[in-house]
């Protein structure tokens, strides 16, 4: 496995052709959908910064893909085309007064842009600033490889700072197992991973963000971990609580952290994995018993296990 991760790495960074780097004037670059959650402001300022201070770094040059090999690469994925636009008053942004707008862009259109920004993003937003129109550029043209998902190559390439979590969550790059996917997908409905990686794994071990990353950038399968067996059956299960969850209007999904879908996993486990009875417990939650047993006392915190005790006093409710 060391062999074929050090050979993935080795392949990515042979790919960027010394010829293909070239100084120009500010390529029309367009980002794509599921690279980050959100652009951060702070870096974007940070590198206006760096770039007015010391010039644009020839030896760093921005990463793209030609438009013409990225086309047929996208896997489903949009392409937005960044601008900043004054946060407050108007006239021209300033690098003390911006908000950066992501604008999808017609598939049609795609042809009238260079490429896709695969490592620069903050430096391409901040080349966008009137103090920095004079600056020239220096780009890199990348070639994908092979049967590689786009994204799963940004991750691993990128020059900047590393992707986190919920960069990896929301990248849409599949893990190659239809039942994770399926689990991320619920992300989309407002569910939080930590939640979600408890109540869809009841009866076998949990998943966890650095299986995620692994199987996501392709150096690790989901089979490599055999004590997580997600299956029809967990998902069912998964699915039902959400259901009940879901029909429950006190349930705001703002009370379901990852602490609670410990507790409810380890409820599960408690009550002899009887999941009829976790749906039934669901049901009788609401704010005369979330104030009895689910409000912890000041200056303390609701931990997993005493969201598992919570659920317990309340599961002596049913009649």
């Amino acid at each position: 496995m060391e062999t074929k991760v050090n050979a993935t790495v080795e392949n990515v960074n042979e790919v960027i052709n010394n010829e293909n780097e070239m100084s120009m004037k500010n390529l029309n670059l367009l980002f794509i959908e599921g690279n980050r959650t959100e652009i951060d402001k702070s870096n974007v300022v940070e590198a206006f910064n760096k770039i007015k201070a010391l010039g644009f770094i020839q030896t760093m040059p921005i990463e793209y893909f030609p438009m013409n090999e990225a086309i047929n690469n996208l896997g489903g994925r949009k392409l937005l085309k960044p601008t900043v636009v004054r946060s407050k008053g108007e006239g021209n942004p300033t690098i003390s007064n911006f908000k950066i707008v992501m604008e999808e862009v017609n598939p049609e259109d795609y042809i009238k842009f260079d490429g896709v920004c695969e490592d620069g993003q903050h430096r391409t937003i901040a080349l966008m600033f009137e103090d920095l129109k004079e600056v020239e550029a220096k780009y890199a043209a990348i070639t994908l490889p092979k049967d590689m998902d786009i994204l799963a190559y940004i991750s691993l390439r990128n020059n900047g700072k590393k992707w986190n979590n919920e960069d990896f969550y929301g990248s849409n790059i599949s893990t190659g197992d239809k039942r994770t996917d399926y689990i991320l997908g619920k992300m989309k409905d407002g569910y939080i991973a930590a939640f979600l990686f408890n109540v869809y794994t009841f009866g076998t071990s949990n998943l966890t963000a650095s299986q995620i990353k692994a199987v996501q950038q392709g150096y690790k399968k989901l089979s490599d971990f055999g004590k997580v067996q997600i299956s029809a059956d967990t998902q069912s299960k998964g699915d039902s609580i959400l259901k009940a969850l879901d029909e429950n209007e006190f349930m705001s999904k703002d009370r379901l952290s990852g602490r609670f879908g410990t507790g409810l996993k380890q409820f599960y486990g408690e009550i002899e994995k009887d999941i009829d009875k976790v749906i039934a417990t669901i049901s009788l939650l609401n704010k005369d018993t979330w104030d009895a047993y689910f409000t912890p006392k000041a200056g303390q915190s609701m931990e997993a296990k005493s969201y598992k005790e919570a659920l317990i006093e309340v599961s002596k409710k049913i009649g």
